[in-house]
């Protein structure tokens, strides 16, 4: 993959930053990451049960809760710039969040390694939650899970790439 507004050199500078491990079967996942920062991007859902989202997010998905407002939010993370708000909703709550409908999607970077763990412990938390991984076309395996909020949650493995394969298609594509 090339972005034809970096030069080559300075196109793969990004991956400094990421937490994501070089794809392959024995990338090791990186540390749960405790540290604080400012975020620049988070998922914030909607529980009717805060203890339930709890242990389904941090014993089945493996996040860990950073902070807890009890009774109305709990702020979970697992690697940096994975963060998700779980808040409180219901309808005898009185905040403008009552009600709301707990949907969307969203999808988390894992290892191989660590997808099957991961989908075990969701499907033992919550049977029929989850959907075995399966390799897609776009260099990845993935599996689904439904968190107790209605989230879709996609679990993606990226799989190593020939890097030589890689190269010889780029540069006969023109890129």
């Amino acid at each position: 993959m090339h972005n034809h507004d970096q030069t080559k050199a300075s196109a793969y500078t990004g991956a400094i930053i990421s937490p994501v491990p070089e794809p392959g079967k024995n990338a090791e996942p990186p540390e749960l990451y405790s540290g604080i920062y400012l975020m620049p991007m988070f998922m914030c859902l909607y529980s009717h049960n805060l203890e339930e989202s709890e242990l389904f997010w941090t014993k089945g998905l493996g996040f860990i809760n950073l902070y807890t407002m009890p009774g109305m939010m709990i702020h979970l993370r697992r690697w940096a710039f994975q963060d998700v708000l779980i808040r409180k909703s219901g309808s005898n709550d009185g905040s403008p969040d009552a009600d709301m409908e707990p949907i969307g999607s969203l999808s988390v970077a894992v290892t191989e390694k660590q997808i099957d763990k991961i989908v075990d412990a969701c499907e033992r938390l919550r049977p029929g939650s989850t959907s075995a991984p399966i390799r897609k076309p776009w260099n990845s395996l993935e599996a689904r899970i439904h968190t107790p909020e209605g989230l879709v949650l996609t679990l993606t493995a990226a799989l190593a790439v020939d890097k030589e394969q890689t190269e010889v298609y780029l540069n006969s594509h023109g890129q």
